[in-house]
């Protein structure tokens, strides 16, 4: 890891370059200038559409959550001259507030200017948003919504969740109503590199999906213009059930063990494992009516053929590949709390809730449930986490 003072690369200060595509409709229509105009007036009309263009998309969001994916949806929002409130914890809002936030993709660093509060009686959280992103872990959603709840600046607010697991949409629904809730599924692996500084991967995207009846399509825009691939879905229960079996690979395992993903696919009984987690998840899936499909860069429902058909030894060499490409040197989410001593672990809103989810149709899901608990009890100090290092029989 690079130095806190060491300079960055590159700063903008600047409202970069936006696509037009999003707003290809306006021209002709917004501005009544005639195609045989001289070139000058051409030019003014180009800026004024440009102008036009910023106004309507600005959009003043709140980030709940400092970590490396709210500090990644903080540079696409400011990348866009979206005005951005970070809410984290008090030593990565003052870093933030001194340094700003980085983002290196695609062989470039990127530093861009934003706000960020430590607590919700922060005046930066006055006045009114249009957006809250919440991207804290899913064990602290219920906190997020009676949070989000509590703010007068976030009574229209849409509510965009990109946390994994599942369950969050029910929780923040609870304290917000379904109508204000957006699903989301980020497929750009994203890791946190310093305190201000993440570097993410040029695939991936961010796939959407309401949970009510409210209208958000205007997210699309607003979430594109800073470079980011955004794309409307219908259903989100299988949005989020298929972005969970892309998360439910080379994950829960690697924990339990102190595994790469690499190390797993190449032990077969590991790899059997994880196979049975899969297979249980999509059985789950079937009897609740939840069809998997694909997301951007990660085709879940060719994966989910893929499990069901393929011999084990050919699925995990396919496997293998893929979810090595895909991670890169990133460790599992899971494997990094672990190792980081966090107590507390999202893998019950992972292979957790598979298991309650067969639990309650009137079914079962061993893997899940033996795996969940043994990683949430590795976090907890339950259980010894020397009694799974490298021993996949001990599952």
């Amino acid at each position: 890891m690079r130095a806190l003072d060491k300079p960055r690369a590159r700063t903008i200060r600047h409202t970069p370059r936006r696509s037009d595509r999003a707003d290809d409709h306006l021209t002709g229509r917004t501005c009544g200038v005639p195609a045989h105009a001289d070139a000058r007036c051409d030019r003014a009309r180009r800026w004024w559409l440009r102008l036009d263009r910023k106004a309507l998309n600005r959009v003043r969001t709140l980030i709940v959550g400092g970590g490396a994916i709210g500090q990644f949806f903080a540079a696409r929002l400011a990348q866009a001259a979206q005005d951005v409130v970070v809410l984290a914890r008090p030593r990565e809002a003052e870093a933030l507030n001194a340094q700003g936030v980085s983002l290196i993709c695609g062989g470039r660093e990127l530093t861009f200017r934003v706000s960020a509060a430590a607590s919700n009686s922060d005046p930066l959280l006055d006045g009114s948003f249009e957006l809250v992103v919440v991207a804290v872990k899913a064990y602290s959603t219920g906190e997020a919504g009676a949070l989000i709840a509590g703010l007068e600046s976030c009574r229209a607010a849409s509510v965009l969740t990109v946390q994994n697991g599942v369950g969050n949409e029910e929780e923040l629904s609870k304290a917000l109503g379904a109508d204000r809730i957006v699903a989301g599924a980020l497929t750009v692996a994203v890791d946190r590199v310093d305190t201000t500084v993440v570097a993410a991967t040029a695939r991936g995207g961010l796939c959407l999906a309401p949970m009510g009846g409210g209208s958000h399509n205007w997210l699309i825009a607003a979430l594109s213009a800073g470079g980011l691939v955004v794309q409307a879905s219908s259903g989100w229960r299988s949005l989020k059930w298929s972005k969970l079996c892309i998360n439910i690979l080379g994950n829960a395992v690697c924990a339990a063990l102190d595994w790469m993903p690499s190390q797993v696919y190449a032990d077969p009984a590991a790899f059997a494992f994880e196979r049975a987690c899969l297979l249980e998840t999509l059985a789950v899936m079937t009897t609740l009516g939840i069809r998997p499909m694909n997301l951007i860069d990660y085709p879940a429902a060719v994966l989910a053929r893929a499990v069901k058909v393929l011999p084990p030894p050919v699925l995990r060499m396919t496997l293998s590949g893929r979810v090595s490409r895909a991670r890169g040197d990133k460790l599992p989410s899971l494997l990094a709390d672990l190792r980081a001593r966090r107590p507390r672990s999202e893998v019950t809103a992972l292979n957790g809730a598979v298991a309650s989810h067969a639990l309650s149709a009137g079914a079962t899901a061993p893997s899940n449930e033996r795996i969940s608990s043994v990683v949430a009890g590795i976090a907890s100090g339950r259980l010894r986490w020397d009694d799974y290092r490298g021993k996949p029989q001990a599952l």
